[in-house]
Order: C-alpha cells, then structure tokens, then sequence
C-alpha cells in the first residue's frame, strides 16, 4: 500500500480552501524517493508463506488473503466446508503459531482471485493474535511477498450504482466468453433458500456441451457465478449429466455480465477526506477516513457523531494530493450502507475533478495508488532508451537503432515534459527490484481519443515479475488512464501487422467482435518520407496540378467522402467531423500545455477540379520513436486522383521542412504508394489501425487479462 500523508485540514497552512500551485511531481524515483511502505489492514499472500489449518481436519491450506478481520484460502474441490458453522483454526507463517482463533466459515466471490473459503474472525479472537497477524503481514510486506488488499473485501458493500447489466445471447459470444473463462473457479447458487452454495470450476468446452468440475454435482437447476477482472458473468445451468465430482450441461443460451467500469476498481488508501455536509452547512466542516478510492469514485467510513449521508447528496471534497497540495473534487453520493457490528456508515461517492489542475492531482494521486507494480512518470529516460533497445523496438517495422538516435535528445526532453501534462501525455514504467522490466505509454492527440504506443518489455529478468505480469500490469494501468477521461470515446493504436502480441491481443479481438461495431483493425501501409528533398513542379500527363488551401466547399466535400467511405469510428476517433476537422480544441489544449500540434490540408487541382487532398498533422517532436505525430494522409476525391498524390506528397515535404521537420509518416490505407519524386521512401511494412470504443475497453482489458495469466505449473 502507497502511504499518503493523511494532514489534517486546518493543520497545514498548505490545506487552503483555493488550494496551492502544483509542485513537484506527485511519482518518486523508484529507488531512493518513496516514502516508507505501512502496514496494510489486510494482504494478497504469495507463495504459502501462512497457511491455515482447522481444528479437526487433517489438510492445511495456504492462505491468500489475510488479515486481522480474518484469513482466506482457495478451494480444493474435494473437501465440503460447512459454510455458516463456526470453527477453530490456527495460523503457521514461518515457525510462529497463531491461534486458536474462533472464526465462521463462508464462501465469498473476490473478483481476480475467483472464489475464497473465508475464515472470518470473530470477537472471540485475542488482541494478542491481532497483533501477532499485524507483525507478520510487516515481515511479509517487507519480503515483498505480501500485497495490500482493498479494506473493503471484508467489509459489507452496498450496490454499486456503477454497475453495467447486459444480456449476451449471440452463441459465438457466449462461446468466446466461456473459452476465456475455462478453468476459471466460481460459485453455484443453488435455488433452495437453504442450500449452502458450492464451488465449481468451469472444466471443458464442448460443441453444444459444458464440463464443470467441482466438490460434488448438483441436480438441481442452479446459476453459476465466475469472476473475470472487472466483470461477473452468470449462466444458469441444467444438469444434463451427473457424475462423481462433475455436471455436464448443454452450453448455456444466454448469459448475464454484471460489469464495471475500469475506473470503478478501488483499493485502499490510507487518506482523509474533507466536506461540508449540504445540509448542515452551520456545523465545522466534515473529516472522513477514505477506505478504498478509484479515478471515478471513493468510499468514506462516517462515524458515529456525523450527520448522515443521503443517497444523490452533493458534495464538494477536498483531499491532500501527497505533494503538500490539496485536490478539490465534485461529489455525489451514490449508495450508503452500515458495517454489521458497528457505529461506522460507508459511503460510495461518484467524483470529478474541479477544476483542470485538480484533474491532473487526481490522475497523479489515483494512479500511484492504484498500481503497485507500474510507475507514471519520467524519471528514467536513459533507462528507458535501454529497455527499448534490449527489447528489440529499435528493430521493429525493418528499423536499425542508428536510426533513433537523431530523435533521441527529443524524446528524453519529451519525456520530462510529460510528467506535468498527464492529460495529454502519460508514459507507464514497469518497475522491479532490478530495475525497467516494460514501458508503455498513452497519450491524447484527438478530442476524444487517447492513443496506445511505444509497448517494450523486457526479455528477460531476473525479477520475481513474470512477462504476462509485466504486460497485465502496464495494459491495466494506461487503459484505466484513459477511461478516466471523461471526454475519452475511443482508443486507438498502430500497430505492426505481423507481431505476435499485436495479433493475440489486438486483432483477434477486433475480429472476435467485428459485429459489435465497436472496434475496427484496418490496413495499412507505412512509409517513412524524407522531407528534405526539393519539390518538384506539380503536373501530370493532360495539364498542370495546382497545389492550395481547400475552400469551404471541398473541406464538406472531404468530410462527405470519409463518411461515405470509411467506417463512422474512423472519422469520429481521427476528427475527420464537421466541427472537428481543424482540431482546434485540440490544438489549443496541446499548445497551451507548450507543446506542438497542428493540422493542415492541402488540396490538388486540375483544371480547377479537385483530384485528391492532403491531411497533413504535426505533433511534438520526440512523442513518438517512429513520429507517428507527423503524418500525411491522401484521400482522392475521384476517379483518377491516385495521380495527385505524388504531386501532394512533395508538398507536403516542403509544409514539413518549414516546420523544422526532416522527415514524416505517410500512412497508406490504400496499399503501397507508387511515387517517382525526388523525396526519399522507406516502406516500413504493413500495419493496422487499431480503433476500439469506449463501451468495449473493459471487455478487451478482460481479453488482455486472459492471454496473461499465468502459466499452470
């Protein structure tokens, strides 16, 4: 867990109502900046370091959660636990003995870890045994084997109004979904008030048939639950087929995804909240204990002696930012509900940033605790120029590393500009104990579209992070980065054709559900223009072209032409709209953060009838390793057009070199451009434009969750 100072508003002249100006970056160097790490109310364990054995059973388990409030294993699938019982149990983690600790048995679904036997502690439990779990989860934490867990896994919740409902019940869908959750673990819920439920494990896949492995079958009809990253799937289940310690069943017609928004994922932070209560403005203002807190959202924990809180109440919250600033956000009470046994009230709270430099707070506070593993920022770029070229990116799309190092003073200057504009920049480190294990980095060059790039990682590390890990973990946090955008409706990326991670996690996506209309992967052809070439004279077999600004006319003329031609997405995602084509929001949004972006057209004539235009777009030098911010793309307006685009693509040598450019990226959807002009090409191989809705990102990051997870042993 990621300490936060918790300062007391009032306490520190810092915590003024207007706040203060940013100051350093919120992210520290990995090995010498961080503060120091506490002492989490409850932790993820690895590696068998507790287990667990029950007064009266033979076997015991190693724990993977533990915690003061109590200790969960994973089932087995042979042993029957009497859920709701009461039992005895005792803790070994090295040569220390906890216990004996009254606890009752109960069955609960944890998200990614799938379903847990729980233990939970009752007030029976010594304080002596407490503090003996509080010692070893620090001698735990300090080994590196133990990992905060969200506060609010043993705490009850109150319904999530973040909550998405849908109903899947194309076969080919409901088929994938079941493939990606084979041998998954989840829970039966049987229709009989009385039945206790069951663990099951989805076994095997047939043509019309599924295999569910498990305790023992069941007969009955039932509703089996299985976890994925950020969604629950239910199916209903009719026993075709009983036999000892598995059910087979026809495959289910339909299935109910219960899913969250990524940004809804939170964990436990240790940080305090400030409020005036909307309807006791006459009393001090409020202080609450933030329990668990996402990019979307937070949890408080109310005490007695507070005013209650009422769902759809409106807030204004302030929280420090861990830089000595305060963070100002708009609230609204979303759900309320009591903890069982206590005075305590959590309240669920929807929040937006206040104000553009609370929303860049926000990003740098929620992402450093959110992830334990990644690190948002730029304190390493020498170690990031050598990741990328041990991990073989200075050879993608046929490029040798001599061929960086005219754009390498740029990209590490880049990269520190970064750290203060996350709105529009935002590079993901990797880190270990040895070091940069991957980077991946996102960033804003559209209204609404952020654009995944520059994926490296490591091949090999002698640290205890896995590659699927590495990949899990930097996926995860750049995509819940952009989805805590408002504004974001699109993600987009290009991407080498023929690259096998490209192909298992992007492509086979896309074509998985095409049908959607939510995701595109369209072709093509990416060449590399070098700018310094003089121009020729414009012209063409039967009259001279004339090269200029397109009127009003033929930009609507454009606009008519990409939305008869090319996919809505497509023209949405790359601002090729009404309102949109001059990217001006956008333009102004990287200018006044001191960065460059621009986007022009150039249109050709012939015998004053245009042949084809020209959409040319700059970006800040050193975003990109392969400039993908400095590109040209030719759209011929009519039949014989395809005879401009040489003409046009000297101009726009000529528009590049008066922008201090030497070279460019002429993307060729339409295939490979044949073009005998004095600029020098370099075709750097096929590629595909990769275009994924907001509506489908947690899916997707569900698909990217299943290609790493890890291998069995």
């Amino acid at each position: 867990m990621t300490v936060i100072p918790k300062v007391g508003f009032g306490q520190d002249a810092r915590w003024t109502a207007g706040g203060s100006a940013d100051g350093a970056p919120l992210d520290r160097a990995l090995l010498g900046g961080d503060p120091a790490i506490g002492v989490p109310e409850a932790c993820w364990l690895d590696g068998g370091a507790v287990r667990l054995r029950i007064e009266g059973r033979d076997p015991s388990y190693p724990v993977v959660l533990l915690g003061s409030m109590g200790a969960w294993i994973e089932p087995d699938y042979r042993t029957s636990f009497p859920f709701g019982s009461a039992v005895r149990a005792r803790l070994y983690a090295r040569d220390v003995e906890i216990g004996p600790l009254s606890a009752v048995l109960v069955l609960q679904s944890m998200g990614l870890r799938g379903p847990l036997i729980g233990l939970s502690f009752q007030d029976a439990t010594p304080s002596r045994a407490a503090g003996q779990i509080h010692d070893v989860l620090r001698a735990l934490v300090d080994e590196g084997v133990a990992k905060a867990a969200a506060a609010s896994l043993f705490r009850p919740s109150a319904t999530d109004a973040g909550q998405v409902r849908e109903i899947i019940d194309d076969p080919r869908r409901v088929r994938n979904i079941l493939g990606f959750l084979l041998r998954r673990k989840g829970v039966v819920r049987r229709s009989a008030e009385s039945a206790p439920p069951l663990c099951v494990m989805l076994g095997e896949v047939g043509a019309g048939t599924v295999t569910w492995f498990g305790i023992k079958g069941w007969s009955e009809d039932a509703a089996v639950e299985i976890a994925g990253q950020n969604s629950v799937f239910r199916f209903n289940v009719r026993a075709d087929e009983v036999r000892p310690g598995e059910l087979v069943s026809a495959l289910p017609a339909r299935v109910e995804r219960l899913r969250k928004s990524l940004q809804q994922r939170g964990v436990e932070a240790d940080l305090t909240a400030r409020f005036l209560h909307p309807q006791w403005l006459h009393i001090p203002p409020i202080e609450a204990e933030v329990v668990d807190v996402s990019f979307a959202g937070l949890r408080m924990a109310l005490t007695r002696g507070h005013p209650p809180l009422l769902p759809r109440l409106k807030l204004s919250l302030e929280l420090p930012d861990g830089d000595d600033g305060v963070v100002h956000l708009r609230g609204e009470v979303r759900s309320v509900s009591a903890v069982e046994g206590s005075d305590t009230q959590l309240c669920s709270v929807h929040v937006t940033a206040a104000r553009r430099e609370d929303e860049r707070r926000w990003l740098r506070l929620v992402s450093r605790i959110l992830h334990a593993t990644t690190y948002g920022g730029t304190a390493w770029q020498a170690e990031l120029w050598d990741l990328f070229d041990s991990s073989g990116y200075f050879n993608l799309s046929g490029r040798r590393p001599e061929h960086f190092e005219a754009i390498k003073p740029s990209f590490l200057t880049m990269a520190q500009k970064a750290a203060a504009v996350p709105h529009l920049l935002y590079n993901v480190a990797c880190l270990s104990e040895h070091g940069i294990e991957g980077n991946f980095s996102i960033m804003k060059p559209y209204h609404s579209t952020w654009m995944i790039h520059q994926l490296a990682k490591r091949p090999k590390s002698a640290s205890n992070l896995s590659s699927r890990q590495v990949l899990r973990d930097m996926f995860t946090r750049c995509f819940e980065h952009a989805m805590a955008d408002p504004e974001c409706r699109w993600i987009i990326a290009y991407a080498e054709a023929h690259v096998a991670w490209n192909e298992r996690s992007l492509f086979e996506f896309a074509r998985a559900r095409q049908e959607t209309g939510h995701v595109l992967s369209l072709p093509f052809r990416l060449m590399g223009v070098d700018a310094r070439a003089a121009p020729r004279a414009p012209h063409v077999a039967g009259g001279q072209i004339e090269i200029g600004e397109p009127t009003p006319g033929e930009q609507a003329a454009l606009l008519g032409l990409v939305c008869a031609t090319s996919p809505r997405m497509y023209a949405e995602a790359l601002d090729l709209v009404p309102g949109r084509l001059g990217m001006g929001p956008c333009v102004e949004r990287w200018r006044s953060a001191g960065l460059e972006r621009e986007r022009a057209l150039l249109v050709a004539r012939q015998h004053g009838e245009p042949l084809a235009v020209a959409v040319l777009e700059l970006g800040e030098l050193g975003t990109n390793l392969f400039r993908l911010l400095d590109s040209v793309r030719i759209f011929p307006m009519h039949p014989g057009g395809d005879a401009a685009l040489g003409p046009l693509l000297d101009a726009a040598c000529g528009w590049f070199r008066a922008h201090d450019r030497k070279s460019f990226i002429y993307f060729g959807e339409r295939g490979k451009l044949t073009y005998e002009g004095p600029a020098g090409l370099l075709d750097l191989g096929e590629g595909r434009l990769w275009l994924v809705a907001r509506e489908l990102v947690p899916e997707f990051v569900e698909h990217v969750y299943r290609l790493t997870e890890p291998k069995l042993r």
